[in-house]
């Protein structure tokens, strides 16, 4: 989302971030929005936060930063590449993410919504193998559920396990308050109750839901895909099992098993905001000089949250219910002090919104597609206002 992570200070300049859903969706189709973006600038060194990776990028120089991991932007022939942070919301955990003592009680977790591109029917094939071999393992899958159903997993999920092995495997579909159905601690809790992490994604890209096993310091088992968040050397035994094929995801469940004990943090350094947040203030401060920052904290909290966000787009906690060009008014507008005390806030963007109340819009299209009606949100009041404020 829109997510404010410096306020300005004087003559040096704020820290503000959008995403690529905000980007493609509202500002490059509305002239207004890019110019209020451009008068930001003065005042807030601007960012694009990828929610997804990109390998035909081309550089746009409205933003002057782009927050993606190093292999996941390629930009276009002959096209410059763009100044980048090699990091984004997955390298933010949240700090109750700690290793836990004690007795696990489920041997593997995958947390996963309930879409396609998270190879959940290979992740079903995994688990049927397992028990096939004779390995009776205890398997919780949380699975957030969207407002178009969950696309027959449970009719699946039933044909492929029998009572007796659904006392085993706990397939815990949660079709309300989508994407977030449950509060982080209560998640962390789950983690924290398990030996290792799956993820069956083919393409999905530094994953958020592995980021938060690492800073548990469990091992995890995925394509290549799922490692891209750690260093090279980290996407190994026994921070990571990586597979070729679906075939060998049983193989890899039980090796990671065996070694689920004792892991280590070198991992968990580079997914917790203890840490993580450090590095970003020196990844900014090269790219942009330390005198060209305000000397102000950068906003850590729920960053692995807030980043990835949308101002007036998704829905339900993925969304914030404020049109974008009213945000980047209240960001040109308000006063260093007020700024600066809402970054030490829990959620900045939720405060500002709170601020310049504004009713909830009616999705104008009866589409099938949940996407779609994502798509139609895409309308919003002020410009006029903002332009008038250059």
């Amino acid at each position: 989302m829109a997510c404010l992570l410096l306020a300005p200070q004087g003559d040096r300049r704020g820290v503000v971030t959008f995403t690529t859903g905000e980007r493609d969706d509202l500002i490059l189709r509305y002239p207004d929005l890019v110019a209020a973006i451009e008068n930001l600038k003065s005042r807030y060194v601007v960012g694009l936060h990828h929610n997804w990776h990109d390998y035909r990028f081309r550089y746009n120089p409205l933003f002057d930063f782009h927050m993606a991991g190093s292999e996941d932007l390629i930009a276009l022939p002959g096209t410059p590449a763009p100044p980048l942070v090699p990091q984004d919301a997955c390298n933010f955990v949240p700090p109750f993410f700690l290793p836990k003592d004690g007795e696990k009680f489920w041997d593997i977790l995958f947390v996963a919504r309930a879409v396609s591109f998270k190879g959940i029917p290979e992740f079903f094939r995994a688990v049927r193998a397992l028990y096939d071999q004779g390995h009776r393992l205890r398997v919780l899958f949380v699975c957030p559920v969207p407002p178009a159903g969950d696309s027959g997993l449970r009719a699946q999920y039933e044909s492929l396990f029998d009572p007796s092995e659904r006392q085993l495997f706990t397939f815990l579909t949660m079709p309300f308050d989508y994407p977030f159905p449950l509060d982080m601690h209560t998640l962390a809790h789950f983690y924290g109750a398990s030996r290792i992490f799956v993820h069956s994604a083919p393409d999905e890209r530094r994953c958020r839901v592995a980021a938060y096993a690492w800073a548990m310091e469990m091992p995890v088992v995925g394509m290549a895909c799922i490692g891209s968040i750690l260093s090279p050397a980290l996407r190994t035994a026994p921070y990571f099992y990586q597979i070729e094929n679906y075939d060998q995801f049983p193989q890899a469940i039980l090796a990671a098993l065996q070694a689920s004990a004792g892991m280590g943090g070198a991992a968990r350094a580079e997914v917790a905001t203890a840490d993580t947040i450090v590095t970003l203030r020196r990844n900014l401060e090269t790219l942009f000089g330390t005198d060209t920052l305000s000397p102000l904290p950068i906003s850590d909290s729920m960053l692995d949250i807030r980043m990835g966000r949308h101002h007036g787009l998704a829905f339900g906690k993925n969304r914030v219910e404020q049109d974008i060009g009213a945000f980047i008014d209240q960001l040109r507008t308000k006063p260093d002090a007020e700024l600066a005390g809402l970054t030490a806030m829990t959620d900045p963007e939720m405060d500002l919104a709170a601020d310049a109340p504004q009713p909830p819009r009616k999705i104008p299209l009866a589409a099938k597609d949940v996407e779609q009606k994502i798509r139609a949100t895409a309308f919003f009041r002020g410009l006029r206002r903002l332009v008038k404020g250059r």
